[in-house]
């Protein structure tokens, strides 16, 4: 950690001083009368990361048990209007630092029990997040929901949420989903003054009992359900949160709710969109402005756009270069969804759509492309024979469970399907199904037998000065979670199945996200 430390302090310019003797940098509230003396301990400038430990111990000159202490800090050059934090009232500082990043002035007052005088230390602390590359670990323990942070060190931080706001998330974790600079929400000032804090980064959490709203530089709480949506909805029942290039989007009680960020508003929820007598499916994937959802009464994919109230169902709104199927025509319906999934592309965690369905009828199942950023006037399937691709009857991918499909893909009329879909059938197995060639390879990585697979990741992106290719595997065991890194063999989706790190911690895990700092996408 301290390492860390060291690199921040040389990133941002800092220069650590070595103790400092009394330099008078202190004041009396009473000058006619002795006020205590702090000799030294003390350096002027600071720089600490989020959930690190800062630990300053001073002398005082005298008896120091005649003093009471207190160290607190204020927002310097930050834009928020946070409150003074009271960081320890004891001599010796030692704390764990969870305020927003930024700069901060550090005061140390020493208060003379006898007579009232006191002295003041006055200190720079720079504050700066870790959260910016690592895995963040969403469990379940003890009836409530909490991340585990893994840092870029390998170092595992526990019970993020408790630790920096106080409390978990009550209920089991349904999904967790991060966007690095689209959201936008209102801070008030001591007067009541409202500043708009607009492009800024988002962590959102939903339970099945609550909405967490966290700022995704420090994971300090925004908002929680009740205070999430412009009218909280009648009927509380969390289905999942995403987010999309544009904002994000909430699903409860079969109902569709976007917080926008061109809207104007304060980072709530907007009212339901129509539901049209639909049962929408936990699987979702996000677009531009968009998400393509599943109707899983009818069997069929539906469109919700955020500036249009109602849901694109029946294909095409407008004429499309991507497809000539007849506006209002579906492309399949009564089918049951077995996967969809998002091929990221193009620095963006928002990609093509891969989808896999089976016929309830025929029995017959298809892989189908969709373009998801269009939504606004279509959802465009790149096949236009409209058939998607039939997948082998003794194919094992339609029987799976966990899903991931490989990581940076580019769409293409017609469809390339350069992504292979990794899969594990709710086991210790994982395999994979290759559209490009029609082939399977099964027993590609196997974990201990006592372990089941819950989520599954291809993190892959090429363009970056640093390219990120990395393949994880999430598997809990006995109410404690395991997560397995994993290095692909060449340029081929083969994993090599000896793994990279392990990293294991205590509860129940649901999914992960992962987050790079050389990438803007998030996995």
């Amino acid at each position: 950690m301290k390492q860390i430390i060291y690199l921040f302090a040389m990133l941002l310019g800092i220069s650590f001083a070595a103790c400092v003797e009394d330099t008078g940098n202190y004041s009396y509230e009473n000058p006619d009368v002795v006020a205590p003396i702090i000799k030294s301990g003390i350096d002027e400038n600071y720089s600490v990361l989020v959930l690190e430990n800062l630990v300053i111990d001073p002398t005082i000159e005298g008896d120091e048990s005649q003093y009471d202490y207190v160290w607190y800090a204020f927002p310097g050059t930050v834009t928020s209007s946070a409150p003074n934090d009271t960081l320890g009232v004891s001599k010796k500082l030692d704390c764990t630092i969870s305020m927003e990043p930024g700069t901060y002035q550090l005061v140390f007052k020493v208060t003379d029990k006898s007579n009232g005088t006191s002295a003041f230390y006055k200190s720079k602390l720079v504050v700066a997040s870790f959260f910016s590359e690592g895995y963040y670990i969403l469990k379940y323990e003890n009836g409530y929901t909490d991340v585990d942070f893994i840092d870029r060190n390998g170092e595992l931080n526990v019970d993020i949420l408790k630790t920096i706001n106080g409390e978990s998330l009550s209920g089991k974790p349904i999904r967790g989903t991060y966007e690095y600079n689209q959201y936008a929400y209102y801070v008030y000032d001591a007067e009541g003054n409202r500043t708009r804090k607009n492009l800024q980064p988002a962590y959102m959490i939903c339970t099945d009992e609550d909405l967490g709203i966290y700022e995704g530089t420090s994971m300090k709480q925004l908002k929680r359900w009740n205070d999430a949506f412009l009218e909280v909805p009648a009927v509380k029942k969390p289905q999942g949160v995403w987010a999309t290039t544009s904002g994000f989007m909430l699903m409860n009680n079969n109902a569709v709710h976007f917080a926008y960020l061109g809207g104007g508003g304060g980072g709530h929820f907007g009212y339901a969109y129509p539901n049209d007598d639909m049962q929408l499916n936990s699987m979702v994937t996000a677009g531009s402005s968009s998400c393509l959802c599943y109707d899983d009464r009818a069997g069929e994919f539906v469109g919700y756009y955020v500036q249009k109230h109602y849901p694109i169902k029946n294909a095409i709104e407008s004429a499309s270069p991507l497809s000539l199927k007849p506006v209002g025509e579906v492309y399949f319906t009564n089918c049951d969804l077995i996967y969809m999934g998002v091929q990221p592309y193009s620095s963006t965690s928002v990609g093509g759509t891969y989808a896999i369905v089976k016929d309830r009828t025929t029995g017959v199942a298809s892989l189908w492309q969709i373009n998801v950023g269009v939504m606004q006037n279509y959802y465009a399937v790149y096949d236009k024979g409209y058939r998607g691709l039939t997948i082998p009857a003794s194919f094992d991918v339609v029987n799976g469970k966990v899903f991931a499909v490989q990581g940076y893909g580019v769409l293409s009329t017609p469809p390339a399907y350069s992504g292979v879909i990794y899969y594990s059938k709710g086991d210790n197995v994982v395999h994979y199904y290759n559209p490009s060639n029609q082939t399977e390879k099964k027993n590609m990585i196997s974990i201990p037998a006592d372990e089941e697979i819950v989520y599954l990741a291809h993190s892959s992106d090429p363009s970056t000065v640093t390219p990120v290719d990395v393949f994880s595997i999430l598997s809990n065991k006995g109410g404690n979670w395991v997560l397995r890194t994993y290095n692909r063999e060449g340029a081929t989706p083969d994993i090599n199945p000896k793994a990279v790190h392990t990293y294991t911690g205590k509860g129940v895990a649901k999914n992960f996200i992962y987050r790079n700092s050389g990438t803007r996408i998030t996995y």
